[in-house]
């Protein structure tokens, strides 16, 4: 399974990162049903930059 993730996500940090990403969209969709799309992306283009900086 460890394969697997990171041939599809790259390593563990990056894990953390899409699913604290879409966490956080969720809990704003909550709150703000219109917030969760456009927050989303930018979060996971800042832990991709993240990801691309280490």
């Amino acid at each position: 399974m460890k394969k697997l993730l990171q041939l599809v996500f790259g390593d563990w940090r990056n894990v953390g990162c899409v699913a604290a990403g879409v966490i956080v969209a969720l809990a704003a969709a909550r709150a703000w049903p219109a917030a969760g799309g456009w927050l989303l992306v930018p979060l996971l283009l800042l832990a991709a930059w993240w990801q691309a900086a280490r």
